[in-house]
């Protein structure tokens, strides 16, 4: 074989591994949804998000896409006197579900941890809650109100309109961990609120982890004092006013350099500046992590973050 040839041969294999480049890229920014909307349609969407991690040992993650909306209109004016004055409620909730995680198509834990996130029970189906959740209209009255469904969003006016948004949906993934997100929207016609919820499921054991799988319970009074002195090192640098914690928060996130904390709404802050989230680094949460955890993230890698889902 002359050395042209080989020559030949070495640039096709320069070529062909672009091109492989490239293609790698064009997925993972499918993976992240980048530029796709899924939800036009009211139906169910059978379209899947491919969540692939950079090691070739992992498979990539399925989510089916999820869109329901209900209205709801009052029968009566509420004020007499002002014709657009019946109340009206909307529901709505957008969902990219796991159906398959590291290959694996039988996530009952995993299920059961978003719906305790989503309707504070794991004893019931998706379609049942979701069907419950849907089925009946919230107003902003505490008196009985005959009411019809419409098949249009209703115009949002103020005192008169409430309209509640649920979304679920992965925010986070890499070798071994996958972290879902639910996120709650509530406008009750003078103020909307938000809060967020979060599920950590290790992709390699095919489990769900607590707040116990992840914090050793026992350094609480220690974890807490990490979050307060971050706290205070963003009064300083940032010139802010938040207070100190007195317990933990509920809710955190796993990201790729460390654990946000979120403070629900008036908890170490004005009520007015909603949800507190602090970001502590891995390097400082070494000494309250389980073992399990802390291996986890030594071992972890191929981190993707997720586009957030939206209502359009």
């Amino acid at each position: 074989m002359s050395k042209r040839t080989y020559f030949i041969i070495i640039l096709l294999l320069v070529v062909v591994d672009i091109v492989a480049g490239f293609w790698y890229l064009a997925v993972r920014i499918e993976a992240g949804v980048d530029g796709l909307d899924l939800f036009q349609s009211q139906a169910d969407s059978t379209q899947v998000v491919a969540a692939d991690t950079i090691s070739e040992l992992n498979v990539p993650d399925v989510f089916r896409s999820f869109s329901r909306d209900t209205f709801f209109v009052s029968n009566q004016l509420a004020d007499k006197a002002i014709p657009t004055s019946r109340f009206t409620s909307v529901k709505r909730i957008r969902l990219r579900w796991p159906e398959q995680v590291n290959g694996n198509d039988s996530l009952p834990s995993l299920e059961r941890a978003l719906l305790e996130k989503m309707f504070a029970t794991d004893r019931t189906s998706l379609t049942f809650a979701v069907s419950q959740e849907l089925g009946k209209p919230t107003f902003n009255t505490t008196h009985q109100v005959a009411y019809h469904t419409v098949a249009k969003a209703p115009a949002t006016l103020s005192k008169y309109s409430n309209v509640s948004t649920l979304l679920a949906y992965p925010i986070m993934t890499s070798m071994r961990l996958l972290v879902m997100k639910v996120e709650r929207k509530r406008y009750n016609g003078i103020e909307t609120t938000t809060s967020a919820a979060y599920v950590h499921y290790d992709r390699g054991l095919q489990r769900v982890l607590a707040k116990g799988d992840i914090f050793d319970s026992e350094n609480d009074p220690k974890l807490l004092e990490l979050i307060n002195s971050k706290i205070d090192r963003l009064n300083l640098e940032q010139h802010l006013n938040l207070s100190q914690a007195t317990q933990l928060p509920t809710e955190f996130m796993a990201k790729r350099k460390g654990i946000l904390f979120v403070f629900a709404t008036g908890v170490i802050a004005d009520p007015a500046d909603g949800p507190i989230e602090v970001f502590v680094d891995y390097s400082d949460l070494q000494t309250v992590f389980t073992p399990l955890f802390k291996k986890l993230v030594e071992d972890n890698d191929g981190f993707w973050d997720y586009k957030p889902l939206t209502v359009g």
